[in-house]
């Protein structure tokens, strides 16, 4: 009776273990999905940063569950962002790691959400094939499918064709696949697809508009507000507004499009959307109030502009040393996590090899000597790999502080504008002259400065008031020796001057 009891508690105890187990899990589940969530919705007010963080958050979570669904889900959710900001190496890395995940092999949807996302990258890299071998293969992957989800992207995907198309002034293969998105996205109960509809008919307006089909462009226009106002799609209709606002600029009815431009700006700072769009929303105020001949408000306005374009090159400077930063941070700690795998491993067989011996001492007590000097040569050998661990270890944070040390001088010289700040600047960086030299043998010693100050990821504005120039000297010498090195327009200078020296030390 006592032994039966003891195993029914047993068995209960083994029943509630397994329970808060369950409860536990599920609660980290529930964290990590909130936190998808969030991430998925600040990306949609393109708020990238914001969006990477809880992504990052997420994904930390996800490898400490080991969940394999989890932990590709978030490395999409990085890889969206990334993407945004420019740093498709960083994208299209995170974006490999998701692939590679178990769960991904079985799971279309996802599969095709990483595929749209690597052919923006590689469109944004001007690998145009890749990209439509991207977009080919996820209309193969999603075309004999039905459900919700797969329409949803096989729509979004062909109206991203159709945005090719239109950039490239193909405008009858832009109508095209316009009209083959659209009558896709039909297809599926018109809640589901509400935001996609009302982007479906601006593409179509817009479409007609550069047409000059006023008739049907406002029609389109007149759709995508029906769509707006019936969902509360409140964060988009900035966008609605800004195009009638080109509506009526090709018009000539500058002042009617005045209203609608202003009116978008209010709607993007009620709904905090990012400074891109105002920039280029200003330019187009600047060019209502020349056309008006209101020459202060078309100042006022074009300042704004510039004011703007500033700050969107700044945040986009800093957007990218947080990514990075946060990519860098990322793979120390699975460095950091790989080594502790290792010496547990270490560890383990250690263990394993001692209970051998031991095992074997038993067995063979007239061995014990030789087993003895075995297992003390073993110790003696781990100990000897520590040791040399060590010293390494050693050895590397003493390099480390010596790069530091002349990075943190170098950085307080260029402040200062002090004039050993260049020769300093060699000798912590001894290849980046005769590299930069090689490829343009006549530059000058200023503009070899100015190419040292932006490979320490100084903007323009900090040159400008470090070395007591304007703003616009800066950026027109920067953008002289951007021709003279060839670098495309869309490429970060500073990265590609990095890049530029990194290669070099890897050779």
């Amino acid at each position: 009776m006592i032994q039966f009891n003891f195993t029914k508690n047993s068995f209960l105890l083994f029943i509630l273990f397994l329970s808060n187990l369950a409860v536990c899990q599920n609660k980290e589940f529930s964290e990590i999905d909130d936190l998808l969530n969030k991430s998925s919705n600040k990306f949609k007010l393109h708020n990238d940063i914001d969006a990477l963080k809880y992504a990052e958050k997420a994904n930390a979570l996800s490898k400490k569950t080991g969940n394999s669904e989890r932990i590709a889900k978030s490395y999409y959710h990085i890889a969206n962002p990334l993407a945004a900001i420019l740093l498709q190496k960083q994208s299209l890395s995170y974006i490999k790691k998701a692939e590679e995940q178990p769960y991904t092999k079985n799971d279309i949807i996802l599969q095709a959400l990483l595929k749209e996302i690597k052919s923006y990258n590689y469109y944004t890299l001007e690998l145009k094939s890749q990209g439509n071998e991207e977009r080919s293969n996820i209309v193969d992957l999603l075309s004999k499918r039905k459900d919700t989800a797969s329409v949803k992207i096989l729509s979004r995907t062909y109206a991203n064709i159709g945005n090719t198309y239109f950039d490239n002034n193909k405008l009858d293969s832009a109508y095209f696949y316009y009209k083959l998105s659209l009558n896709l996205a039909k297809t599926l109960p018109e809640k589901y697809v509400s935001r996609g509809l009302f982007s479906k008919y601006l593409a179509l307006g817009n479409f007609y508009l550069k047409k000059k089909n006023n008739d049907s462009t406002l029609y389109y226009f007149q759709k995508s507000d029906e769509i707006l106002k019936k969902y509360n799609h409140t964060s988009l209709e900035f966008q609605s507004l800004w195009v009638y606002g080109n509506y009526y600029k090709q018009q000539k009815d500058y002042q009617k499009a005045l209203d609608y431009y202003l009116q978008s700006i209010k709607k993007m700072e009620e709904n905090s959307v990012v400074m891109g769009p105002q920039r280029d929303i200003y330019k187009s105020i600047a060019e209502c109030y020349r056309n008006l001949n209101q020459k202060d408000l078309q100042k006022k306005y074009e300042n704004l502009f510039t004011e703007k374009e500033n700050q969107t090159l700044l945040e986009k400077s800093k957007n990218i040393d947080y990514a990075l930063n946060s990519i860098l941070n990322d793979q120390q700690k699975e460095y950091a996590e790989s080594q502790k795998r290792k010496y547990t491993w270490i560890s383990i067989a250690v263990v394993i090899l001692l209970l051998i011996f031991f095992y074997f001492y038993k067995l063979l007590r007239k061995n014990l000597h030789s087993k003895e000097n075995t297992i003390t040569e073993v110790t003696n050998n781990l100990q000897e790999k520590e040791k040399i661990i060590s010293e390494k270890h050693i050895e590397t944070e003493e390099l480390q502080s010596k790069v530091n040390d002349g990075y943190n001088e170098i950085i307080e010289l260029a402040k200062n504008n002090d004039s050993s700040f260049y020769p300093r600047f060699q000798q912590v960086y001894p290849d980046f002259q005769k590299k930069l030299l090689e490829i343009s043998p006549t530059l000058r010693t200023s503009e070899l400065i100015l190419c040292a100050y932006t490979f320490l990821g100084f903007t323009i504005k900090d040159v400008a008031d470090y070395t007591f120039k304007s703003v616009n000297t800066i950026r027109n010498r920067k953008q002289n020796l951007r021709k003279k090195f060839n670098i495309p327009t869309e490429q970060d200078m500073g990265i590609w001057l990095r890049n530029l020296i990194e290669k070099t030390r890897d050779k």
